[in-house]
């Protein structure tokens, strides 16, 4: 059975999933509470807006990764958006192509939204995303590490 794509706004009961799934991978170190990751995707679910939107990917009704469609991802950086945000998949499911199936998907989303062009940001996963045809547009440096934004033309 192929795995399926959803959005939390159809199955608001995984917001709780992908809030610790974006405070483990991605906030722990950072300003943000695990309280504002449980509100940013309990608010996602529930709002009728296109962005923001969290897609989670489900294998046989399993939740095994999301990915997020938001804006003002960078805080320095406010000129850019929309962004690709929070790309996580769960250890056991990776390896099977779900990060890319994830990226596709939140691309189409975007583009039947109208949007033009997305732009990301990532300390380790330039490659991934090069191959995937998105180009590295800046570098900042953040917590003594190196980021690269990127941005891809829809």
């Amino acid at each position: 059975m192929r795995p399926s794509i959803i959005s939390t706004k159809d199955n608001p009961e995984l917001a709780q999933i992908t809030a610790a799934w974006r405070w483990d991978a991605f906030m722990q170190d950072s300003v943000y509470t695990r309280a504002d990751a449980v509100d940013f995707d309990v608010q996602s679910a529930k709002s009728d807006d296109q962005i923001p939107t969290v897609l989670v990917l489900l294998e046989e009704q399993t939740p095994a990764g999301m990915v997020t469609l938001c804006l003002n991802d960078v805080e320095h950086r406010p000129d850019l958006n929309p962004w690709l945000a929070g790309l996580y998949v769960e250890p056991q499911f990776r390896g099977k192509g779900y990060g890319s199936r994830l990226v596709e998907e939140l691309e189409a989303l975007a583009r039947s939204a109208g949007i033009n062009r997305l732009y990301l940001y990532t300390p380790n996963a330039e490659g991934f995303y090069l191959k995937a045809g998105w180009d590295t547009f800046e570098t900042f440096e953040e917590q003594k590490r190196l980021n690269f934004i990127m941005r891809k033309d829809l």
